[in-house]
């Protein structure tokens, strides 16, 4: 395994290498991902990106795993439809297919570049965040510090669309200082207990815009179950359903739902940037820092 092919995909800003299971032996193959991932999503020292993908097929069902790049294994929306791209492109699947991803069954249609994938419901269970206190976080404070003499205290949501995040809505997206410092601090809340991802959405004309801090990666171009997070809440604080342009730092996706508590249809893009190959035996060690 000295030498592994790889494809380098990207949607909406939200890049990966992505590699096929079955280029690792069964017998080492977690180990071996977590170390790929932390060595081959380095910048600098790696191919970069904000997570690995890995995928096969099982039957006639393509099988996706995503580790972020501390070598956690996630959920990824962005993640689902770039391997759904891939595995067109490969010719193993055709148009209408299912991916496996952790323990969810995600059904995905492909029209042109468009690629529709069919999320579960959002949950607001603390049970299914996870949470450590009893009963939802919705509406209520996520955040609250002093800034010298001025409290500072924010309201949001803390749910689950297939991931773990929390929803800030907000009149105007955090400038950089005051996004880093906090999304940072809410990540590790002891509340949250695998840590969470920080989706900041504001409404802008018949859009969200929204800015993302992703747990185990830090501020990325764009996310899939964060769009969705932050569509869904917008549904339900208005208590209506329908179809929500999500605008990503990198790029736009829509989000559609009957209502807030109903299956969740992500339709957006993707696209393979170059392919290669690794000496995954001679990339540096995952700490390596530089000279």
């Amino acid at each position: 395994m000295d030498r592994l092919k790889f494809w380098k995909v990207v949607s909406v800003g939200n890049h990966f290498p992505l590699f096929h299971l079955d280029d690792f032996p069964v017998e080492n193959r977690d180990e071996a991902l977590v170390e790929l991932t932390k060595s081959s999503c380095r910048h600098h020292f790696g191919v970069g990106g904000d997570g690995l993908l890995a995928v096969g097929m099982e039957g006639e069902k393509l099988r996706l795993r995503m580790f972020n790049p501390d070598g956690t294994e996630d959920f990824c929306g962005n993640g689902i439809r770039c391997a759904a791209m891939h595995a067109r492109a490969m010719g193993w699947v055709g148009d209408a297919f299912s991916v496996l991803h952790l323990d969810e069954e995600v059904s995905i249609t492909i029209n042109g570049e468009e690629i529709t994938s069919v999320l579960p419901p959002a949950s607001y269970d603390p049970k299914v965040v996870p949470m450590t206190i009893h009963g939802e976080l919705f509406n209520e404070t996520v955040f609250a510090a002093r800034d010298g003499d001025w409290p500072v205290i924010l309201t949001g949501s803390a749910l689950s669309t297939g991931s773990t995040h929390v929803v800030i809505p907000t009149g105007s997206l955090p400038d950089d200082e005051g996004f880093k410092s906090i999304s940072s601090r809410i990540e590790v809340d002891p509340r949250f207990p695998n840590r969470t991802s920080v989706i900041w959405a504001a409404r802008e004309e018949q859009a969200l815009r929204i800015r993302i801090w992703e747990r185990g990666v830090g501020e990325t171009q764009g996310c899939g179950t964060g769009s969705s997070a932050a569509a869904v809440n917008w549904m339900r604080v208005r208590k209506s359903g329908g179809k929500i342009e999500v605008r990503n730092p990198g790029g736009t996706l829509w989000v559609q739902a009957d209502r807030w508590d109903a299956p969740i249809s992500l339709i957006g893009t993707a696209r393979t940037v170059f392919e290669g190959e690794i000496e995954a035996k001679k990339m540096g060690p995952a700490n390596e820092t530089g000279p």
